[in-house]
C-alpha cells in the first residue's frame, strides 16, 4: 500500500514538484559541491520509511543529474549505523529521520558538524550544533469520515473530544496517540493531559487500534481518526476513503531532519544531499510530494499558513524538550495499551 501511495502522490505532485525547483536555485557553494559529489557517482541515502526517500532520486536527478542515489529505508537505522560504526564499516552517506531517534548515533559522535549557512540554510533550523538540518515536521491531526460527520460539526479544539457526544465514534492508533499526548504534556501539563486520555478511554470509549483506521472510518464504524497524521490523511484518500484532516487548537510537530553521517563513503554527496533536503526546495518537495510540510517559524509552508489562519498553536519538538516527551510517551503508552 505504501508503494501505491509513492506512485500516486508522485504522479499527482509532479507539476507542483517542478514548480518548486524553477523557483530555487543552488548557491555557488552548493553547485562547487555538485562538482566534487558527481567525481564520487554516488549517494546512499537511509529513512526509516519509504516514504520519506522513495521520491527523492528522481527529483534529485533533475536537479543534480550524474549521480546515482541509492535508498535504503529501515525504521532501526541507527541500531545498525552505530553497529557498522563499531565493526569499522561506514555504508550510509546521509540519513534522515526524527531528532529523537537520532539522538543516540549523535551521542556517539558519528555526525558530521556542517556550516549549513554556506549553503542557504538558516542556522535557526539546525540541531545538535549544526550536525543536522531541518527537513520536515511529522504533524499530528485529526482525520474525519465525510459521511459520518459534516465539517461544521467537527471539534474546535482537542478538548472538545470529551463532549458525550463523541462518545463511541472515536478511534485511535495505539503507536501514535500516546506520542501526540507527549506534546500535550508539554503545554497542558503531565496530568491534565493524562486526565484527558483517560476520559478519552473510559468515558468516551475510543477505540484503540494497532493497525491504520482507515477501514474504521469507510465502514462508517468511526467518525474520527484522534491523533493520525496529514500524510495519512492524503494516503486514506488515494486508497478511495472519502476523508480529510482539519486543524484543532494544537498542532504537535515531530522535527525530521538530514544530517551526514562523518565518516560518509561519498562525503560530497552526502553533503549535497543533506543541505538539498534542507534547502527551500527540498523542504517544498516533501510537502508537494508526500504531503509532510515543514511548520517552523518562517516556513513557507501552506500547511504553515493553514495553521496561521486557524490561529492555532504549534508544538514544535526541539532537542530540549524530545527527550522529557520521551518519557511522558512511555508513561501514556501504559496507559493507551490497558497497562495503567
Amino acid at each position: 500500500m505504501i508503494a501505491r501511495l509513492i506512485l500516486t502522490l508522485v504522479a499527482l505532485s509532479l507539476t507542483a514538484g517542478m514548480a518548486e525547483a524553477q523557483d530555487w536555485q543552488p548557491n555557488a557553494a552548493m553547485l562547487a559541491l555538485y562538482d566534487k559529489a558527481k567525481a564520487e557517482g554516488e549517494i546512499d541515502l537511509w529513512a526509516p520509511a519509504a516514504i520519506e526517500n522513495s521520491w527523492v532520486p528522481e527529483y534529485f536527478a533533475k536537479r543534480f543529474p550524474g549521480i546515482t542515489v541509492k535508498t535504503t529505508a529501515d525504521l532501526q537505522g541507527a541500531t545498525k549505523i552505530i553497529a557498522e560504526a563499531r565493526a569499522g564499516r561506514h555504508s550510509v552517506d546521509t540519513w534522515t529521520f526524527a531528532i529523537g531517534g537520532m539522538i543516540e548515533v549523535q551521542k556517539r559522535d558519528l555526525l558530521a558538524t556542517i556550516d549549513w549557512a554556506r549553503y542557504g540554510i538558516d542556522p535557526a533550523n539546525t540541531f545538535f550544533g549544526g550536525q543536522a538540518a531541518a527537513t520536515h515536521n511529522f504533524i499530528y491531526t485529526s482525520i474525519y469520515a465525510k459521511q459520518s460527520v459534516a465539517k461544521a460539526d467537527l471539534p474546535k479544539t482537542w478538548a472538545d473530544y470529551l463532549d458525550p457526544k463523541w462518545k463511541g465514534r472515536l478511534v485511535a492508533q495505539s503507536f501514535l496517540l500516546p506520542r501526540m499526548m507527549g506534546f500535550f504534556a508539554l503545554v497542558w501539563g503531565p496530568e491534565k493531559t493524562e486526565e484527558w486520555g483517560r476520559k478519552l478511554i473510559d468515558d468516551q470509549k475510543i477505540l484503540i487500534v494497532n493497525t491504520p483506521t482507515e477501514a474504521y472510518l469507510k465502514s462508517g464504524e468511526r467518525a474520527i481518526a484522534v491523533g493520525e497524521s496529514i500524510t495519512l490523511a492524503y494516503q486514506y484518500k488515494a486508497d478511495g476513503v472519502d476523508v480529510d484532516y482539519f486543524t484543532l487548537d494544537l498542532v504537535p510537530a515531530g522535527q525530521f531532519a538530514s544530517t551526514v553521517l562523518k565518516d560518509a563513503p561519498h562525503p560530497n554527496g552526502a553533503l549535497l544531499m543533506a543541505a538539498w533536503l534542507a534547502s527551500d526546495e527540498g523542504r517544498g518537495l516533501y510537502e508537494s510530494v508526500v504531503h509532510e510540510a515543514d511548520i517552523r517559524p518562517g516556513s513557507k509552508s501552506p500547511y504553515a499558513k493553514e495553521i496561521a489562519a486557524a490561529h492555532a498553536q504549534p508544538v514544535l519538538e526541539d532537542v530540549n524538550t524530545m527527550e522529557q516527551r520521551a518519557k511522558y510517551y512511555e508513561g501514556y503508552s501504559a496507559l493507551v495499551r490497558g497497562q495503567n
